[in-house]
């Protein structure tokens, strides 16, 4: 079974949308399960320009099993109405 390839731009906005839906900060894993992909270099660097860009807000946090990672959440002036 072939990956269907969507233009980088399509998945960026499909990444803010789902961000910006979500009632708390998601982490990675939880945004690319959302695009029904698999985590890659290539998103992780997708989310790293929309933190420099300054749509997405990313903290580090420390889950319940000590684990330290980052959650996503849409920046004040790129929230949905």
């Amino acid at each position: 079974m072939s990956q269907d390839h969507r233009p980088r731009s399509e998945t960026r906005q499909m990444m803010i949308d789902i961000v910006a839906r979500s009632e708390r900060p998601l982490t990675r894993t939880e945004i690319v399960n959302r695009l029904n992909r698999k985590k890659t270099p290539h998103l992780i660097n997708m989310m790293d320009a929309l933190v420099a860009d300054g749509v997405f807000n990313r903290n580090i946090v420390s889950f319940n099993n000590g684990v330290t990672g980052y959650v996503y959440s849409v920046a004040r002036q790129f929230s949905l109405e």
